[in-house]
């Protein structure tokens, strides 16, 4: 069998991977247009802060050639596939063809630059999964002492880190509406606002962006009611999935921009799987389709995709509850399933409650943790949670993930038994699950 995967980001090296495992005689062709393999966006701005020294260091496992030389896989590097031929079962990569029984895209997203007047290339930066991206960014944090961040996503929060970290004196974060919007509601956002502005972060917002000029090797964002100068410009507003591949190959591309796929990842053509950034995926709470681009889930969807393509769609691919978590100076963030916000909007009734306790009991010196649980009214189900502490939050958001994908009633979610001692971190997650209960009566 001959398997073809374009794109060698997380999700095409899974897949590579799984198809390896499955069949020692498959031939394998992977191809990316990039020089050398990249690593995950928010991977980078642990070089760029400095707690790791070297690139090399984020390039391990399936990040380096050996890894695919060494299971017999053929990795093409700079090589750019233009075409997929269906009907003939080809694709066409750098004028060569290459035949196909099952294809696997893999293409990841391109970064959003929003299209303000003034913009010029000069001393403005993006980070993507091209590692390319991080050295440039990086030759200009380690000249400069002032940028501004446009955007308030995860990437964005965590350069600014990484500029404090760096001893910058000036870092601008420019907000439309509010921080983290995609996981956080305003009153949990609140929190993480205060501790960027503590860190000395200027916060801009809502910022409403007139222009952008450059002059003197300075760069100046133009405001309705100010001027912000700075030495340069960080874009983290986003990323859309690449799909012109395949629109030219006539594959259905969904209302989210991404390309459709069934639960077994098939596009609209049974012998090419699409997988991570570039898929159009699904919530498990309602079915609706979404956009969800997490290294988690490039690595899960390639994992099913690359077994499908070999034992013939044995796993069914379920949907995402959207886990999320990072870590922003001393905090970390979490989230999962929807924001009340979201999920008012999609006219589901909801009931929350947000609730400060400790991990631990303040004899142990346990740091505060900011909960936030959604339940749905009429099911009483868990439908969101967000958390904040500089307490480790990834077991309560894992948890509740299973909850959530399971649609555990917060009855039976309370009396799920835990691990407990008094010399090891504890989760208080009970508390805001009773407080639900009791506003549901």
């Amino acid at each position: 069998m001959k398997v073809l995967i374009i794109g060698a980001g997380d999700a095409g090296a899974i897949a590579a991977l799984q198809t390896r495992r499955l069949s020692s005689e498959a031939q394998i062709d992977v191809f990316t247009k990039r020089k050398e393999l990249g690593c995950n966006p928010c991977e980078i701005p642990l070089v760029l802060s400095g707690a790791i020294k070297k690139w090399e260091d984020l390039c391990r496992g399936y990040r380096i050639m050996p890894f695919y030389e060494k299971r017999g896989m053929t990795l093409h590097l700079n090589t750019e596939v233009t075409d997929i031929l269906r009907d003939k079962k080809k694709i066409v990569a750098n004028g060569e063809k290459y035949d196909y029984d099952k294809a696997i895209l893999a293409l990841g997203a391109t970064p959003i630059i929003p299209s303000f007047p003034g913009l010029d290339g000069r001393s403005e930066f993006v980070l993507s999964t091209d590692i390319a991206d991080g050295r440039i960014l990086r030759e200009a944090i380690v000249k400069h002492s002032t940028a501004a961040i446009i955007g308030s996503g995860s990437i964005a929060l965590e350069i600014a880190d990484a500029l404090k970290a760096r001893g910058y004196s000036k870092v601008y974060l420019l907000i439309r509406r509010n921080i983290m919007r995609a996981h956080l509601d305003k009153d949990i956002a609140e929190k993480l606002q205060q501790v960027l502005s503590e860190r000395g972060i200027e916060l801009i917002m809502p910022a409403k962006i007139e222009r952008i000029r450059s002059k003197n090797r300075k760069k100046y964002v133009i405001l309705s009611d100010r001027e912000v100068e700075i030495d340069f410009i960080f874009f983290g507003t986003g990323a859309e999935p690449n799909v012109k591949l395949a629109q030219k190959a006539g594959l259905e591309i969904g209302k989210t921009g991404a390309i459709v796929v069934n639960s077994y990842l098939q596009t609209s053509d049974p012998d090419i799987y699409a997988v991570g950034d570039c898929m159009e995926n699904w919530d498990m709470i309602i079915g609706s389709r979404r956009s969800h681009q997490l290294a988690s889930n490039a690595i899960r969807t390639g994992y099913i995709a690359g077994r499908n393509a070999i034992l013939g769609n044995k796993i069914s691919y379920g949907g995402t509850v959207m886990p999320f978590i990072t870590k922003i100076f001393d905090y970390q963030v979490g989230a999962v399933g929807f924001t009340e916000r979201e999920a008012r909007e999609k006219g589901i009734e909801t009931i929350s409650t947000t609730v400060n306790t400790p991990y631990l009991r303040e004899p142990r010196r346990g740091k505060p943790a900011w909960y936030k649980l959604i339940a749905e009214t009429k099911t009483q189900t868990l439908i969101g949670a967000q958390v904040i502490s500089e307490e480790i939050v990834s077991g309560v958001i894992d948890k509740l993930a299973v909850a959530i994908a399971n649609r555990m009633s917060l009855i039976k979610l309370v009396q799920i038994d835990s691990s407990y001692s008094p010399y090891i971190q504890e989760d208080q997650i009970a508390v805001p699950i009773q407080r639900l209960i009791d506003k549901l009566g």
